[in-house]
């Protein structure tokens, strides 16, 4: 597959991608990316419209727009004249993260979706782990102990959660995870323990432009 088009389809891997993200300053840093492809605006539309065709990816409004964009000039109009409190994302089909996995080849057992929680008032952080396994999330809460931020998780706040199906992502599916629900407490930043944490590596193999 086109490495341009596999960067577009690992950029809507975890999200639906806002198309404004792709034509800002630096998109790459707004999604989180290695590489800039530094698309021109014809080329950046030209390979959506594409990769829609082939039904690899669906362009629509969020959250649930019914209306769905497939020519290049339809796209380009949505990026350069959005409409008033609109906002026009691109998220993978089925299709197209099943082509992303045969190019990618994630390791699913070594995913972990780690964030806070909404929380009311004046209650604790809350926060959440999601992860194939109890064992896991478990070394996923380790992790945020040793990590030294602003935030120390609390031990005895832990209560969790067989997932069955886990929804991993918003276009893939595994027939169980584990989810792992704790509060945390304030804690002075220790920026040394911060940067000797673990560097984890990918748990698929990135696009490298």
């Amino acid at each position: 597959m086109d490495l341009l088009d596999l960067w577009l389809l690992e950029a809507a891997l975890e999200l639906p991608t806002p198309l404004q993200l792709l034509v800002s300053p630096d998109p790459a840093g707004s999604l989180n990316m290695r590489d800039d492809p530094r698309f021109s605006h014809e080329e950046l539309c030209e390979r959506l419209a594409g990769l829609a065709e082939r039904d690899l990816i669906r362009i629509h409004e969020h959250p649930d727009g019914m209306e769905e964009l497939f020519t290049p000039e339809a796209i380009s109009q949505a990026i350069l004249r959005p409409r008033p409190r609109s906002i026009q994302v691109y998220e993978l089909t089925p299709s197209g993260g099943a082509l992303w996995e045969t190019q990618a080849r994630p390791d699913w057992s070594r995913y972990v979706n780690a964030g806070e929680e909404p929380s009311v008032n004046d209650a604790p952080e809350s926060w959440v782990i999601e992860a194939l396994s109890l064992d896991i999330a478990e070394a996923e809460f380790r992790f945020h102990e040793e990590l030294g931020d602003g935030n120390r998780p609390v031990p005895e706040s832990k209560r969790g959660e067989a997932l069955t199906p886990w929804n991993v992502t918003y276009w893939k599916t595994l027939p169980r995870g584990y989810r792992l629900h704790y509060t945390s407490v304030p804690q002075p930043p220790d920026p040394v323990r911060t940067a000797a944490s673990h560097r984890r590596e990918p748990w698929y193999t990135p696009v490298r432009l």
